[in-house]
């Protein structure tokens, strides 16, 4: 699965706050019948994308982050997803009165006659201070059974959460592990989830779903990674970058150290565009449109972020 990498907001502001990877689920196409896990059922396995059926998985792009699905069956196994299923990205709000909280499209898990598990894309939050996450999830309000703590049929759970992948540590922002999910007054109603992370960690979110039944339905939307980006002038000045704006397809980076320079550059929405050790102060930056970018230099221990110009 890819990394994100952190997306700055543009602010000539000394603090600013900074979207780093977000989903909604808008950008994969829409395909509104029932999805066929063409696998077998009795043994854990990665998902696939089918032709002609809903996307379960998706490759993240400029705008929205990634996410893969795979499938875990019950101690002892039942179907699977092998009957189809309504799960992946869809049209399909959980009601007329509770469509999704951003945007036509959402995910949706049902009927998994198993475990459904959904990873997304690592993000990296170097360079964010106060990061947390936000996530836009409904269950359908319906007879859920059992408490969750046994791999079984009937023995339904849905358990959302963080793994802090540079401490080895998970964050939880919903487990009903323990719990008959009818008792939790969570049903019927959209829920926003929030996690506080730690800042310079790799973080992945997870959602682990176990259900038996058609009307046994969770829906998710809206999840965003966010972050503080606060600047110190001591280390930004430590760097010099002109010509900015740049007319001429090349940046010139100086520094008050010695040491060799990583230099990454992004575009607004995010994405890492050109990644180079600098041998010298000249950087051959012709490749770039038109536009603001954001430029991270790095020496040693020694991170700064400058916004850039290409005209």
């Amino acid at each position: 699965m890819k990394k994100i990498t952190l997306l700055l907001a543009l602010s000539m502001s000394a603090v600013s706050i900074a979207q780093i990877a977000k989903t909604s689920f808008e950008n994969p196409p829409v395909v509104s019948i029932q999805y066929v896990d063409t696998g077998n059922a009795n043994v854990a396995h990665d998902l696939v994308n089918n032709v002609d059926e809903p996307f379960i998985n998706f490759d993240g792009d400029a705008t929205e982050i990634g996410f893969n699905a795979r499938y875990e069956p019950f101690d002892t196994p039942d179907v699977g997803l092998t009957d189809g299923d309504f799960v992946g990205v869809t049209t399909f709000a959980p009601g007329v009165d509770f469509p999704y909280t951003d945007g036509d499209q959402g995910y949706q898990i049902s009927d998994a006659d198993g475990n459904f598990i959904l990873e997304f894309d690592t993000v990296d939050l170097t360079g964010a201070t106060t990061p947390g996450l936000t996530i836009d999830y409904f269950l359908a309000e319906t007879g859920y059974e059992g408490d969750g703590t046994v791999n079984e049929s009937s023995s339904d759970r849905l358990r959302i959460y963080v793994k802090d992948l540079t401490n080895n540590t998970e964050i939880d922002i919903l487990d009903t592990t323990g719990n008959d999910i009818n008792d939790l007054g969570i049903e019927g109603a959209w829920n926003n989830g929030v996690a506080s992370l730690l800042p310079n960690t790799m973080v992945q979110l997870v959602i682990e779903a176990r259900m038996n039944a058609g009307a046994e339905a969770f829906f998710f939307d809206n999840i965003v990674f966010s972050g503080t980006l606060g600047f110190n002038d001591n280390t930004v000045d430590t760097f010099s970058m002109f010509p900015n704006p740049s007319t001429d397809g090349t940046l010139n980076i100086t520094s008050k150290n010695s040491g060799a320079l990583n230099v990454a550059i992004f575009d607004v929405l995010g994405k890492q565009v050109i990644n180079s050790n600098a041998t010298n102060k000249t950087m051959n930056i012709s490749s770039l449109k038109a536009g603001v970018y954001i430029v991270r230099i790095t020496q040693d221990n020694v991170t700064a972020t400058k916004k850039l110009i290409v005209k």
